[in-house]
């Protein structure tokens, strides 16, 4: 039985999956009846086809997402591929984690019809994530890192493409804070609310093109309602809803989508959550 219809994007979805693609394309379609309107995807671009050194950089908690006929079927970066998710509109980000130095040029995902960027900003390894780090990935110092990091978002910033910057802002708070200050009025949004509440307050309170999203908070959400609602409430103009999931797993989407219904009674920001700040960027 198909519950409520109501209008809603999510603005944080890997394009990873297991199986079939044509049989994931199917799992979309109770969504897109429920509402969904649309998804910023997220596509991991020039990486390994070794399935083992592929896996150093994607955390430990998708390594069930991704199988051994997601590397023989090869659509994991075909862009082309995510426009094919029935009645969804699609806003393609280039993920860079796997871009080496010398082919960090974004301009043939531009002609390929990217729309975005998303920086997973670990220059070093992150255990808690199981991640390896460029560091360990590339032999790459953490200045390297950022200059290259930096050139990728100029040339971004040109092309117009908003940017998804994951960083943990416990670690990481000054270089957000310069690559900010660099672009006060290009959108930038900050994921899982920067895996600090207290720091993306700053943020938000301080440039006007910040946005977050809760992606991969839901149990968080879940222990703490009121404090994520009065968060969500201070900021119902920079909120965007995000899940965190991959292409094969749409039910995750539901379960956030049914929790944040609940959690937000104001028809005015809920729809400010669910559509209007993702269409505000990604239109």
């Amino acid at each position: 039985m198909i519950k409520n219809q109501i209008k809603f994007f999510d603005s944080h979805v890997h394009f990873l999956w297991c199986g079939s693609f044509e049989k994931v394309k199917k799992d979309w379609q109770y969504l897109i009846f429920r509402g969904l309107g649309g998804i910023a995807a997220i596509i991991n671009v020039d990486a390994p086809r070794d399935i083992k050194r592929y896996l150093e950089f994607i955390p430990t908690s998708y390594h069930k997402d991704i199988d051994a006929y997601f590397f023989k079927e090869g659509l994991g970066s075909d862009v082309s591929a995510a426009r094919k998710l029935g009645d969804l509109e699609v806003f393609p980000y280039v993920d860079c984690r796997y871009l080496k130095t010398r082919d960090s040029d974004l301009t043939r995902f531009q002609e390929a019809g990217f729309r975005g960027l998303k920086v997973l900003y670990t220059p070093e390894e992150e255990e808690e994530m199981g991640i390896v780090g460029w560091r360990k990935f590339f032999g790459r110092s953490e200045q390297e890192s950022q200059k290259i990091v930096m050139e990728m978002i100029k040339q971004a910033v040109t092309f117009g493409w908003p940017i998804i910057f994951h960083v943990n802002l416990k670690q990481y708070e000054s270089f957000l804070t310069e690559v900010l200050e660099t672009y006060k009025k290009h959108p930038f949004i900050i994921p899982h609310f920067g895996f600090s509440r207290k720091r993306m307050a700053r943020f938000l309170e301080r440039f006007n093109s910040c946005y977050s999203d809760f992606s991969s908070l839901l149990p968080h959400m879940q222990k703490n309602p009121q404090g994520y609602l009065d968060f969500i409430t201070d900021f119902q103009d920079r909120i965007l809803f995000g899940s965190d999931t991959t292409l094969g797993r749409p039910e995750l989407i539901e379960d956030y989508l049914d929790f944040v219904l609940k959690l937000i009674e104001d028809r005015n920001i809920q729809e400010k959550i669910l559509f209007k700040n993702h269409l505000r960027i990604h239109s």
